[in-house]
C-alpha cells in the first residue's frame, strides 16, 4: 500500500503539491495524470524518498518512510520502478536488459531469466 497524507512541498515561491492525499491499496492499478508542473513527478519523487516532504507523510505498507535509515529504504526503493523524463535508457541494450539492468549488476537474476 502507498499512502500520502497532507503532502506539501514548494520549490520557492511555486507551490506543487498543497495537502496532496492519495492511498492506493496492494494490487490496485493506478495512473498518474496531469499537466506539465502539476506534480506528478513530485510525488513519485516523495514515494521513493528521492525529495522530502515541506509538510505531510509517505507511507509504505503502513510505514513512514520518513523515519527509514538506509538499509530500510533501500529495502523500499529496490521495489519500485520509475522511468523520469528525459530517462537515460541504454540504446546500445534492448529492451529486457533495459528493464533488468538493476537485476544483472547486482548479479540477483542471471541474464537467461
Amino acid at each position: 500500500m502507498i499512502e500520502a497524507v497532507n503532502l506539501h512541498k514548494a520549490f520557492g515561491n511555486k507551490h506543487v503539491l498543497q495537502g496532496f492525499d492519495l492511498k492506493i491499496e496492494k494490487g490496485e492499478s493506478v495512473v498518474v495524470i496531469g499537466g506539465s508542473g502539476s506534480g506528478k513527478s513530485v510525488f513519485l519523487k516523495h514515494v521513493l524518498r528521492l525529495l522530502e516532504p515541506d509538510k505531510g507523510s509517505v507511507f509504505i505498507d503502513g510505514t513512514d518512510i520518513s523515519n527509514l535509515d538506509e538499509a530500510g529504504l533501500y529495502k523500499v526503493r529496490r521495489r519500485f520502478g520509475m522511468l523520469f523524463q528525459g530517462s537515460a535508457l541504454f540504446d546500445s541494450l534492448e529492451v529486457w536488459r533495459n528493464v533488468g539492468f538493476q537485476h544483472l549488476q547486482e548479479r540477483k537474476l542471471p541474464e537467461r531469466q
